[in-house]
């Protein structure tokens, strides 16, 4: 890896908090803070167990992808979920690299390596394909209420682009994408990997098997449906936390189009500055002050991060005791 892609995350990361501060000072100091301020602790605590409850149906979606024979537990999953999520946001890796980092967890917890890639690649695409279909929900819910609005065209068009990727993967999954197999296994557990590399054969039919079983993908594909609804409710908790008495599918459309522009920001360690630049265009279309728009990136983020530090301070913890252990 070159000097240039290593500087390219903490650069990226750094122009985000600049991006948070300017917002901060442009908006007022003052007002966020007084807006942040007015949080009760117990409306924060409801924010945040909505999130706990988001996070266990993505690790029971992830669980339906693994047969039962191969390991896999639900918690397990769900802590294979906690670490993919903690480590892809609030660490310099990308996307891929909490992808690669949950997987790597499962299989230490007893999943065969060729099942924790081929469920991981299957759970990803699941979520994409939910993804879409929330998206979808909330650019219909902003035609309705706001038809004449910019947004409506370039979401619609980015829309339909995605519904094309969504193929393409599909397709790379059942066959044609040895190459990116092949790379992921290595990344997930280094030279663990190569040996399910070397044998290509295995890992394709752990995906074969796993496509094959028809119900569970759709299943799966429904309670990441549910769950991308569930983050529209936590938006909604977090929204009526700040005092702005916004209703559900206004929260949905909101939390909708943001997970519209975040997908295209996924190169950014914990889309920093774009999340918070995000939901003050956003809140704007609903009539949402900036400074409360603001306020609830904000109040996300220390949701997110109070979460995350427990899961990685464990995670790493239990990756040094593994070091030890094989030493």
């Amino acid at each position: 890896m070159s000097q240039k892609t290593k500087i390219l995350p903490a650069a990226l990361a750094l122009a985000g908090l600049a991006v948070i501060t300017a917002l901060v000072i442009y908006f007022g100091a003052a007002r966020v803070l007084a807006v942040l301020a007015s949080v009760h602790p117990l409306g924060f605590a409801a924010y945040v167990m909505a999130q706990i409850c988001i996070v266990l149906g993505l690790g029971l979606c992830w669980r339906m992808l693994l047969r039962s024979h191969h390991g896999g537990s639900f918690w397990l999953c769900v802590w294979g979920r906690m670490v993919r999520d903690a480590t892809g946001e609030f660490l310099p890796f990308s996307q891929v690299g909490g992808f690669v980092l949950g997987a790597r967890v499962i299989n230490l917890g007893g999943v065969r390596m060729t099942d924790a890639v081929a469920s991981t690649l299957g759970d990803v695409t699941t979520e994409f394909l939910a993804q879409l279909c929330f998206v979808g929900i909330g650019l219909a819910v902003l035609v309705r209420k706001m038809p004449g609005s910019d947004l409506v065209m370039p979401i619609a068009v980015g829309l339909c682009v995605a519904l094309l990727a969504s193929v393409g993967l599909v397709v790379a999954q059942r066959g044609t994408g040895t190459r990116l197999f092949r790379g992921l296994a290595r990344k997930i557990a280094g030279t663990v990997g190569e040996g399910a590399a070397a044998n290509m054969e295995r890992l394709q039919a752990a995906l074969d098997i796993m496509y094959g079983e028809r119900d569970r993908l759709g299943w799966s594909a429904l309670f990441h449906l549910i769950c991308w609804l569930g983050t529209a409710t936590a938006s909604y908790i977090g929204f009526h936390a700040l005092g702005v008495p916004l209703s559900w599918p206004d929260a949905m459309c909101i939390e909708a189009l943001l997970h519209a522009v975040l997908a295209l920001a996924f190169f950014i360690p914990g889309r920093a500055g774009v999340q918070e630049a995000a939901y003050t265009l956003l809140g704007g279309l609903f009539g949402i002050p900036p400074d409360v728009a603001l306020s609830l990136s904000l109040l996300r983020r220390a949701r997110d991060f109070l979460i995350a530090v427990p899961v990685l301070i464990i995670w790493q913890g239990l990756e040094a005791k593994k070091l030890r252990t094989a030493v």
